[in-house]
């Protein structure tokens, strides 16, 4: 069922259909959620931190676009997490990959480097390019979601993108 069919029905009463949205966008929230603390176990709560938020406005949600609405709440469960603990990031656990063993190594060393060069990027350009990049969210979305002007988000990005770039070519000569 599409989103705003979804949202009209949970509007009209049928609670059930929570769950639906919930199985459909779950591993979204989570992965940001993770990208976010670098915690598993703590994205965990904060995804599930999300959609609790989620149920409660469901019956004042105006229907624009569902998964940037649910990344907005994740972004501030994260935020707020971050201002209750003061904590700093560490890096990001692995997610398991299928295929031949030597290609899975690669592309796990490959994809552990990014992952820690995205944990050295400063909160707001690592959030833009997660968000650019990983989720397809498009420019003025993530203007939006973070309170930002579009050009705003295209700089962190640009400089998201080089400060990774650079990272990643020093870690190579290594």
């Amino acid at each position: 069922m599409e989103d705003r069919k979804l949202i009209r029905e949970i509007q009209k009463g049928n609670k059930e259909l929570l769950n639906v949205i919930a199985e459909k966008y779950y591993d979204d929230i989570y992965r940001f959620c993770c990208f976010q603390t670098g915690n598993p176990v703590q994205a965990y709560d904060l995804a599930q931190e999300t959609f609790l938020k989620f149920i409660r406005m469901a019956d004042r949600y105006q229907y624009r676009n569902l998964k940037g609405y649910l990344l907005t709440i994740a972004r501030n469960c994260c935020i707020d997490y971050y201002r209750e603990n003061a904590r700093s990031i560490p890096g990001v656990d692995e997610f398991p990959e299928e295929g031949r063993e030597d290609e899975r190594l690669a592309g796990l060393e490959l994809r552990e480097c990014i992952q820690q060069a995205i944990q050295q990027l400063p909160p707001e350009q690592r959030e833009a390019v997660v968000l650019y990049y990983y989720y397809d969210i498009k420019l003025r979305e993530i203007a939006q979601m973070t309170q930002a002007g579009v050009s705003t988000v295209k700089s962190r990005i640009r400089q998201g993108k080089l400060k990774l770039k650079r990272w990643i070519e020093e870690e190579e000569f290594k």
